[in-house]
């Protein structure tokens, strides 16, 4: 019974989504601090590795999701109305 339950976890180990925390208010790019409420020309001076254009629900523009690739890590950091409203830690 142990064996089939290791077997299974093993299998499924894969599968598991990376951890990620978007309960964050700050976050270090380089040498610089980003705080929620910081405007959006902060985060464009630090050249983001990938811009996501965000839409709601009906297909309009919701804001824009920008991605820093950092040793083991992934930052996110959502600008909405030219301000940060949210930065997510996605471990890779």
């Amino acid at each position: 019974m142990r064996a089939c339950l290791m077997a299974l976890f093993l299998i499924l180990l894969p599968v598991l989504p990376a951890e990620a925390s978007c309960e964050l208010s700050s976050a270090r790019i380089d040498n610089v601090l980003l705080k929620v409420g910081d405007g959006e020309r902060r985060v464009l001076e630090r050249d983001p590795d990938r811009v996501v254009q965000l839409e709601n629900d009906r297909g309009g523009a919701a804001g824009i999701r920008y991605d820093f690739y950092l040793r083991d890590k992934t930052v996110q950091v959502y600008v909405a109305a030219g301000r940060i409203s949210r930065i997510c830690h996605l471990n890779d």
